[in-house]
């Protein structure tokens, strides 16, 4: 007897809509597992985070390049509205572009859009392993060594106890902000001509100063970023090689 393969009709509208809901859906999912994943591995993560970030410090020491409180205290002193600057930076310069990037190659081309979205889900997906296995709280938390600048010099929404309950406090290994802007930047060098490819390394630059100038990252995190960038892009890579239907552009 043959089989009889019932396909379910689809209207134009949910065939033109079905799209976008599920690139929302995966935006929306990724957030989920972003903030309820955090207490999966240690209950007490909130002091395990502390203590791994007492940890980061040593290894900083030891291998000698614990610089953060020292670029911390010379621009408090000298430079504070470096610092406010950086501030803002670290606000503005990141899920406000990440999200216009997105969007404008969402509409204006689909499939490098769709090349790029892979990098920065398999970065997400690594990183989420990071941040289950060894929480880390960021450097603004240890107030013998840092300053939390942002609470100090604003903007204070940003830093109030509410705002804190939309993010993940100790999910700063790897930096993801760090690794997202150097996946941002290679879309930068490759998608522009002439000196507006510049972009694509200042960028990534002011971010390094952005998150470790406000005691948000240590340099140890941001190192961790760039390596999980350049994985993301090879894995990626691999898959493109496999499967160009899905991954390639």
């Amino acid at each position: 007897m043959a089989t009889i393969r019932q396909q379910i009709p689809q209207s134009p509208l949910s065939r033109i809509c079905l799209p976008h809901v599920m690139e929302i859906g995966i935006v929306v999912g990724a957030y989920f597992a972003y903030m309820y994943s955090r207490a999966l591995v240690f209950s007490d993560f909130q002091s395990t985070a502390l203590a791994n970030a007492r940890r980061v410090i040593e290894f900083e020491k030891s291998a000698g390049f614990f610089w953060e409180p020292g670029w911390q205290s010379w621009a408090i002193e000298s430079a504070r509205s470096l610092v406010i600057f950086f501030n803002w930076a670290y606000i503005v310069t990141f899920f406000p572009i990440v999200l216009t990037a997105s969007v404008v190659l969402y509409l204006t081309n689909r499939e490098r859009y769709r090349y790029y979205r892979n990098v920065v889900l398999l970065s997400f997906l690594i990183a989420l392993v990071g941040f289950m296995l060894f929480p880390l709280a960021p450097p603004r938390m240890i107030a013998e060594h840092f300053v939390d600048t942002i609470k100090a010099f604003g903007p204070s929404g940003y830093a109030s106890r509410e705002f804190a309950n939309y993010y993940n406090a100790y999910a700063a290994m790897p930096s993801l902000h760090f690794s997202w802007t150097v996946i941002l930047g290679v879309l930068f060098w490759r998608s522009f001509p002439g000196w507006y490819r510049v972009v694509g390394l200042l960028y990534p630059v002011m971010t390094f100063f952005a998150i470790t100038l406000t005691g948000n990252h240590f340099i140890l995190d941001a190192m961790a970023g760039a390596v999980l960038a350049g994985l993301s892009f090879s894995v990626a890579l691999l898959l493109r090689a496999a499967q160009p239907r899905l991954f390639g552009f």
